[in-house]
Protein backbone atom coordinates (compact mmCIF):
# COMPACT_ATOMS: atom_id res chain seq x y z
CA UNK A 1 0.00 0.00 0.00
CA UNK A 2 1.27 3.47 -0.89
CA UNK A 3 0.77 6.36 1.53
CA UNK A 4 0.76 10.11 1.06
CA UNK A 5 3.72 12.25 2.00
CA UNK A 6 3.57 15.66 3.65
CA UNK A 7 4.98 17.39 0.56
CA UNK A 8 2.23 15.89 -1.61
CA UNK A 9 -0.43 17.29 0.73
CA UNK A 10 1.22 20.72 0.77
CA UNK A 11 1.23 20.78 -3.04
CA UNK A 12 -2.42 19.67 -3.19
CA UNK A 13 -3.34 22.37 -0.69
CA UNK A 14 -1.55 25.09 -2.62
CA UNK A 15 -3.25 24.02 -5.85
CA UNK A 16 -6.74 23.91 -4.37
CA UNK A 17 -6.35 27.32 -2.74
CA UNK A 18 -5.05 28.79 -6.01
CA UNK A 19 -7.92 27.24 -7.95
CA UNK A 20 -10.85 27.74 -5.57
CA UNK A 21 -9.74 30.58 -3.31
CA UNK A 22 -9.03 30.91 0.36
CA UNK A 23 -6.03 31.64 2.51
CA UNK A 24 -2.69 29.94 2.00
CA UNK A 25 -0.76 28.62 4.93
CA UNK A 26 -0.16 25.80 7.31
CA UNK A 27 -1.51 26.53 10.80
CA UNK A 28 -0.12 23.47 12.61
CA UNK A 29 2.49 21.18 11.08
CA UNK A 30 2.22 18.75 14.00
CA UNK A 31 -1.52 18.34 13.42
CA UNK A 32 -0.86 17.67 9.73
CA UNK A 33 1.82 15.08 10.49
CA UNK A 34 -0.42 13.39 13.04
CA UNK A 35 -3.37 13.24 10.62
CA UNK A 36 -1.18 11.76 7.89
CA UNK A 37 0.37 9.23 10.25
CA UNK A 38 -3.03 8.01 11.41
CA UNK A 39 -3.77 6.16 8.15
CA UNK A 40 -0.39 4.46 7.99
CA UNK A 41 -0.57 3.53 11.68
CA UNK A 42 -3.99 1.96 11.20
CA UNK A 43 -2.61 -0.07 8.30
CA UNK A 44 0.36 -1.35 10.31
CA UNK A 45 -1.32 -1.87 13.68
CA UNK A 46 -4.96 -2.61 12.79
CA UNK A 47 -4.56 -4.27 9.38
CA UNK A 48 -6.69 -1.50 7.87
CA UNK A 49 -7.67 -1.89 4.22
CA UNK A 50 -7.84 0.82 1.52
CA UNK A 51 -11.31 1.98 2.55
CA UNK A 52 -10.34 2.29 6.20
CA UNK A 53 -7.15 4.19 5.36
CA UNK A 54 -8.93 6.55 2.95
CA UNK A 55 -11.61 7.23 5.56
CA UNK A 56 -8.87 7.86 8.11
CA UNK A 57 -7.27 10.49 5.86
CA UNK A 58 -10.69 12.09 5.28
CA UNK A 59 -11.64 12.12 8.93
CA UNK A 60 -8.36 13.12 10.54
CA UNK A 61 -7.44 15.81 8.01
CA UNK A 62 -10.92 17.33 8.38
CA UNK A 63 -10.64 17.28 12.17
CA UNK A 64 -7.01 18.44 12.41
CA UNK A 65 -7.59 21.96 11.04
CA UNK A 66 -3.91 21.97 10.16
CA UNK A 67 -4.34 24.60 7.43
CA UNK A 68 -5.56 28.18 7.72
CA UNK A 69 -8.20 27.42 5.09
CA UNK A 70 -9.28 24.51 2.89
CA UNK A 71 -9.20 21.72 5.47
CA UNK A 72 -12.30 19.93 4.16
CA UNK A 73 -11.05 20.29 0.59
CA UNK A 74 -7.63 18.87 1.43
CA UNK A 75 -9.24 16.01 3.34
CA UNK A 76 -11.31 15.11 0.29
CA UNK A 77 -8.38 15.49 -2.09
CA UNK A 78 -6.11 13.42 0.13
CA UNK A 79 -8.58 10.54 0.36
CA UNK A 80 -8.99 10.64 -3.42
CA UNK A 81 -5.24 10.87 -4.08
CA UNK A 82 -4.51 8.00 -1.68
CA UNK A 83 -7.04 5.77 -3.43
CA UNK A 84 -5.68 6.78 -6.83
CA UNK A 85 -2.14 5.83 -5.76
CA UNK A 86 -3.53 2.43 -4.85
CA UNK A 87 -5.63 1.86 -8.00
CA UNK A 88 -8.98 2.53 -6.41
CA UNK A 89 -11.54 5.32 -6.19
CA UNK A 90 -14.83 6.36 -4.69
CA UNK A 91 -17.92 6.76 -6.81
CA UNK A 92 -20.51 8.82 -4.94
CA UNK A 93 -24.04 9.27 -6.28
CA UNK A 94 -23.33 12.99 -6.84
CA UNK A 95 -21.13 15.86 -5.73
CA UNK A 96 -23.73 16.99 -3.18
CA UNK A 97 -23.29 13.71 -1.28
CA UNK A 98 -19.54 14.29 -1.04
CA UNK A 99 -19.99 17.87 0.13
CA UNK A 100 -22.56 16.78 2.71
CA UNK A 101 -20.22 14.05 3.99
CA UNK A 102 -17.27 16.41 4.51
CA UNK A 103 -19.47 19.05 6.16
CA UNK A 104 -20.74 16.38 8.55
CA UNK A 105 -17.20 15.21 9.32
CA UNK A 106 -16.01 18.76 9.99
CA UNK A 107 -18.98 19.55 12.23
CA UNK A 108 -18.45 16.39 14.27
CA UNK A 109 -21.71 14.80 13.10
CA UNK A 110 -19.92 11.72 11.74
CA UNK A 111 -17.52 9.36 13.41
CA UNK A 112 -14.60 7.81 11.62
CA UNK A 113 -16.46 4.48 11.58
CA UNK A 114 -19.42 6.14 9.86
CA UNK A 115 -17.09 7.65 7.27
CA UNK A 116 -15.66 4.17 6.65
CA UNK A 117 -19.16 2.78 6.12
CA UNK A 118 -19.98 5.51 3.59
CA UNK A 119 -16.66 5.05 1.79
CA UNK A 120 -17.26 1.28 1.63
CA UNK A 121 -20.54 1.97 -0.20
CA UNK A 122 -18.74 4.14 -2.75
CA UNK A 123 -15.52 2.10 -3.12
CA UNK A 124 -14.40 0.83 -6.53
CA UNK A 125 -11.12 -0.99 -7.10
CA UNK A 126 -9.68 -0.19 -10.53
CA UNK A 127 -8.17 -2.99 -12.54
CA UNK A 128 -4.59 -2.42 -13.61
CA UNK A 129 -4.16 -2.14 -17.35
Amino acid sequence: MKFLKTQQILILHERTINQHGGSHGLRDSGALESALAAAENRYHYENADLVMCAATYAYHLSQAHAFIDGNKRIASLAADAFLGLNNARLVAPDDEEIIKLFLQIASGEMTRDEVETKFAEWFVEDKKS
